[in-house]
């Protein structure tokens, strides 16, 4: 009974619809046949097509209806297509009928939205954490802003709470939990160019970040250690290179790497200011010994500048000349007498007879009778001939140890009675 009277409201549009055809009436035909059909009025959001129902259907071909609803809809065709947010999550192969119900009245709204099974985390992209679970839908979803397009930068909701007036940019979760706001994480400095060790890790931000300036801080010691700066800038702005950022007041300079002249011995121990009075800067001090053991010279600058020749860096008091590399190896007796018995105006390199008699001609009690070679007779480990030698002189020898005939012949080693003691042992 139905069916017929259907059929028969259908054949009466027709009929009008070829009345007002025939007479030329601004009403068309399928908005007349249309509204005959039409189940009722549709919602607030489709008003305006009213009267356009091809906007949403397509005649006779009732799957076509998806496609009509997305070519107007389009974010959530793209969300459907990368599978996230609502639709592309919980509406794969659904038709859009099936939740949104058209033609229902004035009165009632398209999205059917079952609040109390509704599930954020599982339903939606954006996962609930926090002070966000107890949070109302209303806090974030405000006005007629669609669920999909509500944005979910922590700025837009917490632009009153940015103390920092968006200085530091939307990504809030950086340093804010969604805990509490005002409960801050603990900045990992170290994802910046700057990563902070040694005292650096205990100062407050606005230390070095002064007036809330984040980018484009100097990340130069010189920026924030200035008043520090005992040399005045002098040094450059490179203060690392002696100190450390565990304390300002420890120095550690690598002297041998950084200057030319690597420290030894008791230069180890001694304060910068020692050979550096002014300002640490090592193109200033001097490198030669005598520049800063002037005072100590006792030679008054006779034996040159290079006083390493004779003296060590381990204690300047003790010498250790290498005399085997004048020429003149010592050994004997010759090793322990004092440098000044042969050296006796300057220890220097003015040359110094090698010969025995430059140093024991007074010694000499054949006063030059028998030349000057000494070591003929006497050996450098005792100047005594002795016993041991065996020799009787009792006659003239020929050669430069030829010996007078007078006085007469004697024993070589009574001639020893007749040597002065000058201090010289046997």
């Amino acid at each position: 009974m139905g069916g017929l009277r259907r059929l028969s409201l259908v054949l009466l549009a027709l009929a009008l619809g070829a009345v007002f055809a025939a007479s030329g009436a601004a009403l068309r035909a399928e908005t007349v046949i249309e509204r005959l059909v039409s189940p009722g009025p549709l919602s607030p959001a489709h008003a305006r097509l009213e009267t356009r129902c091809n906007a949403c259907h397509v005649s006779f071909h009732k799957q076509a209806q998806n496609g009509q609803c997305l070519s107007c809809h389009t974010g959530i065709a793209r969300d459907l297509a990368s599978r996230t947010r609502w639709h592309g999550i919980m509406a794969q192969g659904q038709s859009c009928r099936s939740c949104h119900v058209e033609h229902r009245g004035t009165s009632q709204g398209l999205v059917l939205l079952d609040r109390a099974h509704f599930h954020h985390d599982r339903q939606t992209a954006y996962r609930l954490t926090g002070a966000h679970v107890r949070t109302s839908c209303v806090a974030c979803h405000k006005g007629m802003v669609r669920f999909r397009e509500t944005p979910q930068a922590c700025v837009a909701c917490h632009v009153r709470q940015d103390v920092h007036r968006g200085g530091l940019g939307p990504s809030c979760q950086s340093c804010h939990t969604t805990a509490r706001w005002r409960d801050v994480l603990p900045f990992d400095h170290d994802r910046t160019h700057y990563p902070l060790t040694g005292a650096h890790r205990t100062v407050a931000c606005l230390g070095c970040h002064v007036g809330e300036h984040w980018k484009g801080v100097s990340t130069a010691c010189a920026a924030c250690h200035v008043k520090q700066d005992v040399h005045r800038g002098a040094d450059g702005p490179r203060c690392e290179t002696c100190h450390g950022t565990a304390n300002w007041r420890t120095i550690a300079f690598d002297h041998d790497k950084v200057a030319a002249f690597p420290l030894r011995g008791a230069h180890r121990i001694l304060a910068c200011v020692t050979c550096h009075p002014r300002t640490v800067r090592p193109d200033r001090a001097p490198v030669p010994c005598i520049g800063c053991h002037v005072r100590e010279d006792v030679h008054k600058g006779a034996d040159g500048p290079k006083c390493e020749s004779c003296h060590s860096q381990a204690t300047w008091k003790v010498a250790t000349f290498d005399h085997a590399r004048t020429g003149f190896p010592l050994i004997g007796h010759h090793v322990r007498v004092a440098c000044v018995a042969c050296h006796p105006k300057s220890v220097d390199k003015v040359k110094v007879g090698s010969q025995c008699i430059d140093c024991h001609r007074k010694d000499d009690v054949h006063k030059g009778t028998f030349g000057t070679v000494c070591e003929g007779c006497h050996k450098p480990t005792g100047f005594r001939i002795g016993n041991r030698v065996g020799l009787t002189v009792s006659r003239p020898a020929s050669g430069p140890m030829s010996h007078p005939m007078s006085p007469p012949a004697q024993p070589a080693n009574s001639l020893m009675r007749d040597f002065p003691r000058s201090g010289l042992r046997d």
